[in-house]
């Protein structure tokens, strides 16, 4: 017995001491760091880092940290134990899709304010480019790709504005939001956003609810590249997924994470009209089939309709969430995408469940949603205490909330409804400005202006840019020159500086034919006159078919597009002999009165019927595809005097 009590003794220290041995080895490993985090200074932490890093002879570069281009605040950092500053993301995982899986959980834990920008691209890059190895998509939110992302930024930026004056004046694309709602998330939608206290001498004197200038501006510069680089024209998502981003991003790095989310279309952002609809009516269906007694809420205020869902599918929950929410649904948006969108849509509808009988009553889409996000800016409310009603852990509530497969497949089948559906698109964004050719330019130089001549000229001449051909203060200040310049090129624009007194104003023509000297009128009824700045309006050429004596004894003088002469050029005409628009011999003095056919109000303004002339200049139109002049003949001269 006493040998059977010492022989079990030694077994069961060797057996602790076996065991001991095994516990320390796992507590050395990676994926015990990683479930069982110790919390450390990033001083000590760098340290570590850096030695394992020269044991194998390699090394790594930091994350780079966020960066407020939106609101130019300083974005605060935090201690978090699930993340370190270098790749890779996630440590321990024994294949990609255990580290696919690991990364999504610690999105839902949420993100270090620091390390947003590093983690949203490199998630983003690794869910649309599942082939590319793990250490390569990581890499993105390293400085080691810094340089590549700011180049290519600045590659979209060149071939978006040619001329880099445009860039300041940026007028953003709505893709689908119109331009009030646009107008509106600029102005309004984001003032909860903006910590800087209204007495302080950074906020904006003029309304410090809008986002900053500088920040508008670069929302603007994103969307326009988005619209003229990548192809979108319709993604109302956009505006506010752009706008999220910023808040933690440079420029550059928004740019290249909507052009990757842009690449896998079906998993993040719908691109078309189409797409949208497609979401829309699927997200109508699974509210039917989950939540029948909400569905006939819903459907009875129209909140199920194209535009009753718009804080959803348009606005990505800025209108009806919290700002650190909004935060927290972006860090799971970059790994689980549009699957994400749904779950959340339809969590929300939990929250008025119980109170169905109290909201019956509603009568329209803006008050249903009005009652959620009462309940979201609740302080009771929390986003953690919701991600347990987005992703449960119950089976049986599991199967509530579709998957991503099944989400894909009600999309595509609901495509052949959405266009059965949706009206036409009319894009109400102001149009591209014109470009120019030459930087001696002063009239035109103004984007506003450039903008307006693209949306008053005929369809045919829309894709062109402005060439200057003459000028007072390059080719001096007569007809003789101004006749010497334009008479091989049609289809020119005219910039006219008019005085009125301590006032100037910008006014023009636009030519359909060569300017030549010519005994009679000539031109067509693309000619018109305009006002560029202040108040643009445009006047074009409007026929009488009244058929009335009078209209009969005005149609000569109707029909006066355009007048050459040797001592005055004109542009419309009455039957007093005043003109639309008229310049004399010297180019020092001119008149506008209302013409025929044009209907035109004075073009300086103010009933001022005559002015002096500053600057003229002429430009002719160069297409933008090959760079060749649009009605230019470079042998043929329209040379008519003495006939």
């Amino acid at each position: 017995q006493i040998r059977m009590a010492l022989l079990l003794a030694c077994m069961h220290t060797e057996r602790s001491r076996h065991k001991q041995k095994r516990k320390s080895i796992y507590c050395n490993s990676n994926s015990y760091k990683q479930r069982h985090p110790i919390p450390i200074s990033s001083k000590k932490a760098d340290m570590i880092h850096d030695n394992n890093m020269s044991a194998s002879g390699s090394t790594t570069a930091k994350f780079v940290e966020s960066v407020d281009s939106l609101f130019g605040q300083d974005v605060p950092s935090e201690q978090c134990a699930w993340f370190s500053d270098r790749p890779p993301l996630v440590l321990g995982a024994k294949n990609e899709k255990r580290s696919l899986k690991l990364l999504k959980q610690k999105c839902h834990y949420g993100l270090p304010p620091q390390l947003r920008c590093a983690v949203w691209i490199a998630s983003v890059t690794r869910i649309v480019n599942p082939h590319l190895p793990i250490a390569e998509t990581d890499s993105f939110g390293t400085f080691e790709m810094k340089k590549s992302i700011d180049a290519k930024w600045e590659f979209a930026l060149k071939a978006a504005f040619p001329n880099p004056s445009d860039k300041a004046d940026a007028i953003p694309p709505d893709l689908g939001l119109h331009q009030e709602v646009l107008h509106r998330l600029i102005q309004n939608d984001y003032k909860e956003w903006n910590n800087v206290p209204t007495t302080s001498p950074t906020a904006q004197s003029a309304n410090s609810n809008a986002i900053p200038e500088n920040g508008a501006n670069s929302l603007a510069l994103i969307l326009c590249t988005v619209r003229d680089v990548l192809g979108i024209e319709y993604c109302p998502m956009l505006p506010d997924v752009a706008t999220i981003l910023l808040t933690h991003m440079p420029e550059s790095y928004v740019f290249v994470t909507i052009r990757e989310m842009i690449n896998d279309t079906s998993h993040f952002l719908p691109v078309s009209q189409k797409d949208y609809y497609s979401w829309c009516r699927t997200y109508e269906l699974l509210v039917k089939k989950l939540f029948p007694p909400t569905h006939k809420v819903m459907e009875k205020c129209g909140a199920l309709t194209p535009d009753g869902l718009e804080p959803i599918f348009k606005r990505f929950f800025v209108t009806i969430l919290k700002r650190e929410d909004v935060l927290r649904f972006m860090d799971i948006f970059v790994v689980e995408g549009c699957k994400a969108i749904f779950r959340m849509a339809l969590s929300l509808l939990q929250l008025v469940k119980s109170d169905l009988k109290s909201l019956s009553h509603l009568t329209d889409s803006e008050s249903w949603w009005n009652e959620i996000r009462y309940r979201t800016l609740d302080p009771t409310f929390t986003f953690k205490k919701h991600l347990d009603v987005m992703y449960p852990r119950f089976e049986k509530v599991v199967r509530r909330y579709p998957k991503r497969k099944v989400l894909r497949r009600a999309m595509k089948y609901n495509e052949k409804w959405a266009l059965e559906n949706m009206p036409i698109y009319i894009d109400e964004t102001p149009p591209k400005p014109m470009g120019f050719k030459s930087d001696k330019c002063t009239l035109a130089k103004p984007a506003s202006i450039r903008s307006n001549l693209a949306k008053w000229l005929p369809p045919s001449l829309k894709a062109t840019k402005l060439d200057l051909i003459y000028s007072t203060e390059i080719h001096g200040r007569s007809l003789a020159a101004f006749y010497e310049k334009c008479k091989r090129s049609k289809n020119t624009i005219v910039l006219i500086e008019a005085f009125t007194g301590r006032t100037n104003t910008t006014i023009g023509m636009f030519a359909s034919h060569a300017w030549n000297i010519n005994p009679s009128s000539y031109g067509d009824g693309e000619c018109f006159l305009f006002r560029a700045n202040p108040d643009p309006k445009c006047f074009n050429w409007v026929p009488d078919f009244s058929g009335s004596m009078d209209a009969l004894e005005d149609q000569a003088a109707r029909e006066q597009f355009m007048v050459a002469k040797n001592d005055f050029i004109a542009m419309g005409a009455n039957t007093d002999g005043t003109n639309g628009l008229r310049l004399d011999g010297d180019l020092v003095q001119g008149e506008s009165h209302p013409a025929l056919g044009f209907e035109n109000e004075p073009l300086p303004g103010g009933n001022h019927t005559t002015f002096d002339v500053g600057v003229v200049e002429v430009y002719k139109l160069i297409r933008e595809v090959d760079g060749k002049s649009v009605g230019h003949d470079e042998n043929r001269v329209w040379d008519l005097e003495g006939l």
